[in-house]
């Protein structure tokens, strides 16, 4: 299996882009997968520039509801015509950002819900196939993310805290290993590995994703004793983690110290080889 980061909010190399937003390609011996497209079309771009044939890509996931991880599906869509598409169906909501009384839309374009290619998935868990499972509904126990406090929802007249039932992780199992795909672990990305844990009855080996302990709407992160407590506790699960996005290079430089080869930025154009 290789996992290439196709959009962070860093890139290294002048050829490639980055921009607020995460997606990643992923190939394995059945699939390949993207999993994201970040706010714009230029994972498209990075994708070419990387050698990576999105024409191929067989299965997408679209890991929740916001615009720096759904952006560029129309974009995808006009190049690919097969892949299926999976995302949660409460995900083509209407989200908002909030700050102070200002509301900022960061949901998805919601005239793409129709589109063939769109399988919209209302289940907790959801197998695609014997590598390929997705899952929901993660319950929100400790450690979540402070950051979600200014996301919200729209229901009717009302402005409610995003509860992120809109929120899905794929993980992936291939030659005894198995992978866990998160967007932003909106839900803390302890819990998504401890749950998805105990509904698999195994351990997850390797985690991709950002953690949001970065709060872009307020330009601030958590505090140190709070990111210091979760990879405490991140290091218990025995996992790697690959990060990067939302977690933030304040917060994932604190990360490093204390996890040391346990943790690791995924920069755009990274390649992982599992």
């Amino acid at each position: 299996m290789r996992i290439i980061n196709l959009i962070d909010n860093i890139s290294y190399q002048s050829d490639l882009k980055s921009e607020h937003g995460l997606s990643f390609y992923i190939e394995t011996k059945k699939h390949k997968i993207l999993f994201d497209t970040g706010q714009s079309s230029a994972f498209i771009e990075n994708a070419k520039n990387l050698g990576v044939d999105l024409t191929q890509v067989d299965t997408v996931i679209i890991s929740h509801g916001h615009y720096d991880h759904g952006g560029g599906l129309k974009a995808f869509l006009e190049l690919n015509s097969q892949a299926r598409v999976y995302i949660q169906a409460n995900a083509f909501n209407p989200y908002y950002s909030k700050n102070s009384d200002q509301l900022h839309y960061i949901g998805l374009d919601t005239s793409l819900m129709d589109k063939n290619q769109i399988k919209l998935v209302d289940r907790d868990t959801y197998v695609i196939d014997q590598s390929l499972i997705l899952y929901a509904s993660i319950k929100q126990i400790k450690l979540s993310p402070l950051g979600n406090n200014v996301l919200v929802e729209k229901r009717g007249f009302d402005i409610k805290e995003d509860p992120f039932l809109h929120e899905q992780n794929l993980v992936i199992q291939e030659n005894n290993h198995i992978v866990l795909m998160a967007g932003c672990a909106h839900n803390g990305v302890l819990n998504i590995v401890e749950q998805v844990n105990a509904r698999l009855k195994s351990s997850v080996t390797h985690v991709f994703g950002g953690f949001h302990l970065y709060n872009l709407t307020k330009d601030v992160y958590e505090d140190d004793k709070r990111i210091l407590e979760l990879g405490n506790e991140l290091l218990k699960t025995k996992a790697c983690f690959f990060t990067g996005h939302c977690t933030g290079t304040k917060a994932f430089d604190t990360l490093k110290q204390l996890m040391k080869d346990k943790i690791d930025y995924i920069s755009v154009g990274r390649n992982i080889e599992i």
